[in-house]
């Protein structure tokens, strides 16, 4: 029996957000960044995760991403912004608006966005601004032997 996992990937990106709800590709935590922000590539040297809690995915969503794609990992980017708190902000899909098609990356979503809104970040002194935006993680599905 092959067990299905998932595994988050952290990478840094431009995104825009809407003001709807999260799963069906609007944002979760809305706010306005203020004047001053930092890419969130750059803000990385300024800042330590305390605390990144994994999502609650259904195991039978699980695997229903990997089998809906064959044998390509199926995979749900989410884009965010760092607040000067240390919380997460502005929590929306990042993929292509298209794939909400599918029913079970719609699924997915929302237990992303609620995992990445229990994100803590901590500041260093040494930040020249405290609001990241434009981060971005991936969650991919993929088969584990």
């Amino acid at each position: 029996m092959r067990l299905v996992g998932v595994v988050v990937v952290g990478v840094c990106a431009s995104a825009c957000a809407s003001q709807e709800l999260v799963h069906f590709g609007g944002t979760l935590n809305p706010a306005e960044p203020p004047g001053a922000t930092m890419r969130c590539y750059g803000a990385r040297e300024h800042m330590t995760i305390v605390d990144r809690p994994a999502p609650d995915f259904p195991e039978e969503l699980a695997y229903f991403m990997y089998i809906s794609q064959s044998s390509a990992p199926r995979e749900i980017l989410m884009r965010f912004d760092i607040a000067p708190d240390g919380t997460t902000r502005n929590i929306r899909y990042g993929g292509d608006v298209a794939d909400l098609d599918h029913g079970a990356t719609r699924d997915a979503v929302s237990p992303a966005a609620r995992a990445i809104a229990t994100w803590r970040y901590a500041w260093s002194d040494t930040a020249p601004s405290r609001y990241a935006t434009g981060c971005e993680t991936r969650f991919d599905f993929a088969m584990r032997g």
